[in-house]
């Protein structure tokens, strides 16, 4: 694939998530307006995406795609795919360990992070309840970008630039589906669909890798060489995010 046709590729998908994202942004406007059930749904999408540019997007990516890539020029696809393996090993425990922790001790986040909630009767509560199904959205997403970088390196760019559009679809969806008198029904709704648009995102790749060749699979953590090599890459990196998203 040229870089002309790789550029048009993910430009359009990138551009079709864009405005369903708008056309999503404008369904929610209507039916939630500024509403308390608004603010908690906006907390509540914006924790695990401000979690996912720090552990998945920027730094992990910049980190994985170079080594994939230099493996599968060297050794072929069956080390690159070996490599793959044992990141996603450690990986994946280390997001749900992650994912976990938050959630178990989400009401503390939800205070540190929005403590004037508590002068709303129930918004509170409400923003701990959505962002403890919202959270769960970094687990799947996180794997997505793995499987992009993987994606990206066979040049095979149409499932990870689409990807993004599902999440939208899924919430324009929910939009659609959920009642137009009752704010916090729909943001339950909403807030599931968040869920529910990770899973579709990582099935979505997960399929596409494995059309690629590449087979993934589940097995124990180790700390390799080559994630040893991956973690110093990407430390760095990560710290530097995490003054950014922290202010």
């Amino acid at each position: 694939m040229n870089l002309l046709k790789a550029t048009g590729t993910i430009g359009g998908l990138t551009m079709v998530s864009r405005v369903l994202g708008f056309v999503r942004d404008m369904i929610a406007a209507r039916l939630l307006g500024a509403s308390h059930a608004n603010d908690a749904f906006n907390l509540a999408f914006l924790l695990p995406n401000i979690f996912r540019r720090l552990f998945a997007e920027g730094a992990f990516s910049s980190g994985f795609v170079p080594l994939f890539s230099r493996r599968l020029a060297k050794g072929g696809e069956q080390d690159a795919e070996a490599f793959s393996n044992e990141i996603l090993a450690v990986f994946m425990p280390a997001l749900l360990l992650v994912t976990a922790v938050f959630v178990i001790f989400m009401p503390g986040v939800i205070a540190l992070v929005a403590g004037s909630y508590r002068d709303v009767p129930g918004k509170y509560e409400l923003a701990v309840e959505l962002t403890r199904w919202t959270f769960p959205y970094l687990l799947f997403i996180s794997l997505v970008a793995l499987l992009s970088g993987i994606l990206n390196s066979l040049t095979r760019f149409v499932a990870a630039a689409f990807a993004p559009a599902l999440l939208n679809l899924v919430l324009i969806a929910a939009l659609v589906i959920s009642p137009r008198d009752d704010d916090i029904a729909t943001v339950r709704i909403m807030a599931v669909a968040v869920l529910i648009g990770g899973i579709v995102q990582f099935a979505l790749c997960w399929f596409a890798v494995r059309r690629a060749g590449v087979r993934l699979s589940f097995r124990r953590p180790r700390m390799t060489p080559a994630v040893k090599e991956l973690v110093i890459l990407i430390l760095p990196a990560t710290l530097a995010a995490g003054v950014y998203q922290i202010s």
